[in-house]
């Protein structure tokens, strides 16, 4: 993953984080880390947010009304399993001009949240529409537990991104294998796949982090059960967080956010500099759960942040060691601009379940 800017404060103490970062004190206002406890400097685009605890019984009451709301997705009315269409051969291009090798996610051998999902994504190349059917027809996905899922094919930022997700988030302790014969399966009239593909990954324990930025609260649901309610602080009115739902991209630990990398000076009023601890990325561009103590007195009670969501070091510190990447984060109650679907990190879970299968060129399917 690319270095990216990030958050920190300026002369007067301010915090702030870049255009989707950290946070800014009201009153004077994705490549991993693997070890839950550790700290690894890496330099990000976005900012700062981060708190003490407020009221105990204020924030009890916001844990109960969110624990009302605290599961994934609702279940779908049951249907007879779908069976996709049969896949026409794929085409082949030997000796192709040139050859693009998809990148592969998540890494091979990884245990991930339920919200990750399978992607293969053709950098700096559109794939031929005509030629999507014969390519999806040779990806063979298996899993130890049957899940009704489907592929889904998009374009953004000059790259061809080859999605696949459940209909719902994973089932907790799916064991995912896939299987990708690419080698000379031909992309565009001179253009061909490099090298054939595989990965398996594990799916974890269930973790959704709930955020209500209107509540100004984070409840962790840990397979179905609210364990903790944090109080935190999101993106203020001119930097709203986006709405929606994302996964953790990586545990990056210490983040050096600096503003002079997004365009604005440190001793601007909205310019920031500093290091903020256990951070987890959300977004390419730069939003961040992570320990923002420079703006302690609004977590709970107000959003000032660049768009990061922003705790006290000792919640961040402790919701640090129980993520991993694939974890979901839902966002609800910034009124900010929906989470992008594709090209800012893993959009996928806002498309509805038929917009999600129209965008397969062979339909949904069980999985073995």
């Amino acid at each position: 993953m690319p270095a990216l800017p990030a958050p920190g404060a300026d002369r007067r103490g301010r915090a702030h984080g870049p255009a989707d970062g950290p946070a800014r004190r009201r009153s004077r206002a994705l490549r991993t880390a693997v070890a839950a406890t550790a700290t690894v400097v890496t330099t990000a685009l976005i900012g700062s947010c981060g708190a003490e605890r407020s009221d105990s019984d204020r924030i009890a009451e916001k844990a109960a009304a969110a624990a009302d709301t605290a599961s994934a997705p609702p279940s779908p009315t049951a249907l007879p399993d779908p069976t996709r269409a049969p896949a026409p051969p794929a085409q082949l291009l030997p000796g192709a001009a040139r050859t693009v090798r998809p990148s592969l996610a998540p890494e091979n051998g990884e245990t991930v949240g339920v919200g990750q999902p399978v992607s293969l994504v053709f950098k700096g190349q559109r794939v031929d529409p005509a030629l999507r059917a014969g390519i999806e027809g040779r990806m063979r996905i298996t899993t130890s537990t049957a899940v009704v899922g489907a592929w889904h094919w998009a374009e953004a930022k000059g790259d061809t991104y080859l999605h696949f997700r459940p209909r719902q988030y994973w089932p907790a302790g799916t064991k995912v294998s896939l299987k990708a014969p690419l080698q000379g399966v031909r992309l565009d009239a001179r253009t061909a796949a490099a090298g054939d593909r595989t990965l398996d990954f594990t799916v974890g324990a269930s973790m959704v982090n709930k955020v209500d930025l209107a509540a100004h609260t984070l409840t962790v649901v840990k397979d179905g059960t609210p364990v903790r309610t944090i109080p935190v602080s999101g993106g203020e009115a001119k930097y709203r967080t986006r709405e929606g739902v994302k996964t953790i991209l990586s545990k990056d630990g210490t983040v050096l956010m600096d503003s002079r990398t997004i365009g604005i000076p440190r001793d601007h009023p909205d310019g920031f500099y500093g290091r903020y601890e256990w951070s987890m990325r959300e977004t390419i561009s730069g939003e961040y759960v992570h320990a923002a103590p420079d703006n302690a007195e609004s977590f709970g009670r107000a959003n000032v942040s660049h768009g990061c969501i922003g705790m006290s070091t000792a919640d961040a510190k402790w919701l640090y060691g129980q993520s991993r990447k694939g974890d979901v984060v839902e966002v609800t109650g910034t009124t900010g601009k929906p989470m992008d679907r594709f090209g800012n990190g893993y959009g996928d879970w806002n498309l509805d379940w038929d917009a999600w299968v129209k965008g397969s060129a062979l339909g949904a399917f069980k999985t073995t």
